[in-house]
């Protein structure tokens, strides 16, 4: 066993990277990294009765040169006796079709293909071949373009994946000590030629920045990882005590939306207003994190908490809409609202779209409630529970006239983003009766005139699939 193998292995032991007899997946490229990852892996299987096996997705970048490199990596897994899973994409296709960052497109693509091949095989870790060099080039870069809180930390050694564990056991190495590897063992990996070119941010940190900081500082790989195993257990510490605000605070609909009070929100301390922001960035966007957001976005965030008006609108990266409307703040995956019209006969329910219950009942309840509404006997059924309508006029109890809806949520000041989706009562005409926890029309009974009244529930409130490891999960 030679020492960069010695160096890897107690790298994995002390950070527990894998336990004997599980199944792990590799993602290979063909490439010098990857290459020796799943070398290593390869020759330590016995000794730690591992079952292993390579992933190989070709991007089809580069046509034939890239299927060419996918069938090498398959041969070689063949002479080593290693399981291999391989699949073509047409990620360029995927790119002009989205219109999206090619990298970002191409990353989202590859990490979907080994969940796929992970679930499928019941694979417990994905190993990947980020090294030392990576890690730096990553805590720069994302330093230097202004980072989200937690991003910081760069490259983590390990992290929740598709059910099992994400793990990076080449961390504690540096690309030269990978190829040097690569050569004591007689290995030939292939070379991706765009690594070489300037246009790519990362390419320039690698072939101008590094190598100066090495000069200062061959050792300089090591007090990076170390930074950033310490940032990364501290900012997980701030996280738990961010989510537990979050389940005080936070109200998240069905992975759809989550909204706070804005007063509520400015009294808890500054570091961890930043992590719930991104806990609630990286729940809507399904726990992957968002991965454009930066610095700026959140202190945006902040500034759009604080201005003076009724309400303010910000977008964010990841199709996030913030939404800020008098105390009310709502985060919501932007999407067109989807106008609803649901009947409601006798003694019956309703669960309204945004989770929300309307029941009819037996019974009597009190005049100023606002969430009961007591029948008249000669209603006309089946009532029909809706979004509102342009033109959309109730006649107040109490008051003469009729009255714009779109005027009485102002008056009350009902947050924007919730308009559209709030419950409108009519009965079988079109004739508007209620509008729930707002107002109710002059057609509302007396105890004595009617036989059933409806009941308003508000869903509960729940911070219910927020992920705490709200860091990006970019790498």
């Amino acid at each position: 066993m030679t020492g960069f193998s010695n160096k890897v292995k107690r790298f994995i032991i002390d950070h527990g990277l894998v336990k004997p007899n599980e199944k792990i997946l590799i993602g290979v490229s063909g490439g010098p990294d990857s290459l020796a990852l799943l070398h290593f892996f390869a020759s330590i299987r016995s000794e730690w009765d591992l079952e292993i096996a390579a992933a190989h997705l070709d991007h089809m970048f580069r046509g034939g040169e890239s299927l060419r490199e996918m069938e090498y990596v398959e041969q070689i897994c063949k002479k080593w006796n290693v399981p291999f899973f391989g699949k073509r994409a047409d990620v360029p296709r995927a790119i002009s079709e989205s219109g999206g960052n090619p990298q970002t497109v191409a990353r989202e693509i590859r990490y979907r293909f080994f969940r796929e091949v992970m679930q499928n095989n019941r694979f417990q870790r994905l190993a990947l071949a980020h090294h030392g060099d990576d890690q730096i080039e990553t805590i720069l870069m994302r330093l230097v373009r202004g980072t989200a809180v937690g991003s910081a930390a760069g490259i983590r050694v390990s992290r929740p994946f598709a059910g099992g564990i994400l793990i990076r056991p080449f961390l504690c190495v540096t690309r030269e000590e990978i190829l040097s590897y690569l050569k004591e063992e007689d290995l030939q990996p292939v070379f991706d030629s765009s690594n070489e070119k300037d246009i790519y941010t990362r390419n320039r940190y690698r072939k101008y920045v590094l190598p100066y900081l090495k000069r200062e500082n061959p050792r300089i790989h090591c007090h990076f990882q170390q930074f950033s195993e310490e940032l990364a257990a501290d900012d997980d510490y701030l996280m738990e005590l961010a989510g537990k605000k979050m389940g005080e605070i936070v109200s998240c609909e069905r992975g759809f939306s989550c909204s706070f009070s804005v007063r509520k929100f400015l009294d808890i301390p500054r570091p961890l207003q930043r992590r719930c922001i991104q806990l609630i960035l990286n729940y809507l966007n399904e726990g992957e994190g968002v991965r454009d957001v930066t610095s700026e976005h959140i202190h945006t965030v902040f500034r759009m908490l604080n201005k003076p008006g009724p309400s303010v609108e910000l977008h964010l990266p990841g199709k996030i809409r913030m939404i800020r409307s008098y105390d009310s703040c709502l985060f919501t995956k932007e999407r067109e609202p989807q106008p609803y019209d649901l009947l409601l006969e006798k003694e019956g329910s309703l669960l309204l779209p945004n989770g929300d219950e309307i029941k009819l009942l037996q019974g009597k309840s009190s005049s100023r409630d606002p969430n009961f509404f007591r029948l008249p006997k000669h209603v006309k059924f089946p009532l029909h529970v809706r979004s509102r309508k342009n033109g959309d006029r109730i006649q107040l109890k109490g008051e003469g006239g009729k009255k714009k809806i779109k005027s009485l949520f102002i008056e009350k000041k009902i947050p924007v983003y919730l308009r559209d989706r709030w419950p409108i009562v009519t009965d079988a005409d079109g004739e508007i009766l209620w509008v729930p926890s707002v107002r109710k029309s002059a057609h509302e009974a007396s105890d004595e005139e009617t036989l059933f009244i409806l009941q308003y529930k508000k869903r509960a409130i729940t911070t219910g699939g927020l992920n705490q490891n709200g860091h990006s999960s970019g790498h």
